[in-house]
């Protein structure tokens, strides 16, 4: 799409409706990943998770055509750009690996439950943190949160919630390759979560699972916690109905949003996305504020902002947690206007940032990229934010020319949007000419708010002998302490035939021209068949 947008993927089934049901948040591409350890699986058993593990499954999508994913048991599979691939997890911390960007989504039920189910999505090894914050405390539903240590040795993992205005520290100790669960975080309250050590961590309501409780079916959702540092100022709600089918039957909601700032913080909420703030709240530190849409049930397409106390919708921004799901104080059993289900609200990034790079000259007209193409290269620049973004607060700074191609004398201009006329930006005199490249150049004219886009262009003329990648990145930074910006691309150089080259050998750098790509695909598959037939006796059951 040309601007972000919110997606979220849900099911249940006719009968018995809603009250068996899941969602997950479908996670942008660049938040894919390449190796990712699966922090549970069926062999939780203790009794305090009531039992929400029985089941364990996950699912793993590829972005790519002849992607590898290689499974637990190190047996392979292969997958086009959308296929899917199923597996139960008998084990927590099973590993799963790609040689492309891919999605995974576990899926978490009570087997022989009435209606006990968990969706979240997982972030790959390198994206896990030292720090989560979470919004949600739940004290009806009994809201915990369960980490996982990855590691060979046992880490000490500290949080902290408020119970009424005091603030509760405690610590758990998680052994390697397992997992602790935090006490229960209660209504009001959001919590933050710290260890010396990257772990990963999960939230789940309703973890009641004593005789003549609600055994986990009730207020039953679950979300994965978001690393501090990848948190935004706003979000952009998704899928956030208050109740089933939006008809709450003259009740209230449900489903809220839950919202918690890293300080204190006035929150505004946006519920019609126009531009308008419609409500203000005053947030306190680690408060789990719970929003809905009282007019029509429906915070859908919401947006939420914050900034630091009294400093207006404009000032300066504080980073907010985000969830949507049930509240089990507005819900009850048998209820079918509650939507047993929930998800993590994606942060949603004031500035973004984008990279394309595409054929400008194509000397022999093959459609591929060959040595003395011309490449067009476009950094593209959005303000997605509530306030216009001034002139020279973004530095676009290029990390030199790309390898194996030479920068175009003159070629780098700057478009502005709102009619305005492009700006040639002038070569530098000394040093390379590329202006992009040291310390790059600053932002001419200010991003309007709301969805302001400015290009920046530039080329280069491709050269080699062997076909490879040609990869290109460079930062955008931003002023007032807030997150630098960065941004690549790659695409593929082919060497046309009758030019002498060097083999490829399957290094995973290296372009496989298309023609060749399917037979690469087929000799693939066929020597994992072959070790398959070797360990079949090892390799996990799919479930139906």
């Amino acid at each position: 799409s040309s601007y972000p947008i919110a997606v979220t993927r849900a099911e249940y089934p006719k009968t018995p409706g809603s009250l068996l049901a899941g969602a997950v948040e479908v996670l942008p591409i660049e938040k894919w990943g390449r190796d990712f350890i699966v922090p549970a699986g069926q062999d939780i058993r203790e009794n305090k998770y009531s039992q929400a593990f029985e089941y364990t499954g996950v699912y793993v999508m590829a972005g790519s055509d002849d992607t590898i994913i290689t499974l637990p048991d190190g047996s392979t599979t292969f997958l086009d750009r959308g296929e899917s691939h199923q597996m139960r997890i008998p084990v927590k911390g099973a590993r799963i690996k790609a040689d492309k960007d891919v999605q995974v989504h576990l899926l978490a039920g009570d087997v022989a439950s009435t209606y006990e189910m968990r969706w979240y999505s997982l972030l790959s090894e390198d994206k896990w943190s030292k720090e989560y914050i979470s919004p949600v405390g739940d004290t009806t539903g009994q809201t915990r949160v369960v980490v996982f240590n990855a590691g060979t040795s046992t880490i000490s993992v500290d949080y902290q919630y408020f119970s009424g205005t005091s603030l509760r520290k405690r610590s758990m100790s998680v052994a390697p390759k397992n997992v602790q669960q935090s006490e229960i975080i209660p209504t009001g309250s959001g919590a933050r979560f710290n260890s010396t050590s990257n772990f990963i961590a999960l939230s789940m309501t309703d973890t009641q699972s004593n005789s003549g409780s609600t055994s986990g079916m009730i207020y039953d959702w679950g979300f994965p916690l978001v690393p501090r540092n990848q948190l935004s100022s706003q979000v952009l709600i998704g899928w956030g109905y208050g109740c089933t089918g939006n008809s709450c039957g003259g009740g209230s909601s449900r489903s809220v949003v839950w919202i918690t700032p890293v300080e204190d913080a006035d929150l505004y909420i946006d519920y019609n996305n126009d531009g308008r703030s419609d409500q203000t709240i005053s947030a306190k530190y680690l408060s789990s504020n719970r929003i809905m849409d009282n007019t029509d049930h429906d915070m859908t397409g919401a947006i939420i902002w914050a900034t630091a106390r009294n400093t207006g919708p404009l000032g300066r921004p504080v980073e907010i947690a985000a969830a949507w799901g049930q509240d089990g104080s507005r819900s009850y059993s048998g209820d079918n206007s509650a939507l047993d289900l929930g998800t993590v609200v994606v942060p949603f990034y004031t500035v973004r940032v984008q990279h394309f790079v595409e054929l400008d000259d194509d000397k022999n007209n093959d459609g591929v990229v060959n040595p003395g193409d011309t490449l067009l290269y476009t950094i593209r620049v959005q303000n997605l934010g509530q306030d216009d973004v001034q002139i020279n607060d973004l530095d676009i700074t290029n990390n030199g020319v790309p390898i194996l191609t030479t920068y175009i004398e003159d070629s780098v201009w700057y478009y502005p949007d709102g009619g305005l006329a492009p700006i040639k930006i002038p070569d530098k005199t000394q040093g390379t000419p590329n202006p992009l490249d040291s310390t790059g150049i600053p932002n001419p004219v200010k991003l309007t708010k709301r969805g302001g886009t400015h290009d920046i262009i530039f080329k280069v003329v491709t050269q080699g002998t062997e076909d490879r990648i040609i990869y290109n990145d460079g930062t955008i930074l931003q002023a007032h302490e807030r997150p630098d910006l960065p941004f690549d691309v790659d695409i593929p150089l082919v060497v046309p035939a009758g030019q002498p080259k060097g083999t490829n050998n399957d290094t995973p750098d290296v372009c496989i021209p298309p023609g060749a790509r399917r037979e690469q695909r087929r000799r693939r598959r066929h020597l994992a068949a072959q070790e398959a037939n070797e360990i079949n006796s090892a390799t996990f059951p799919l479930s139906t």
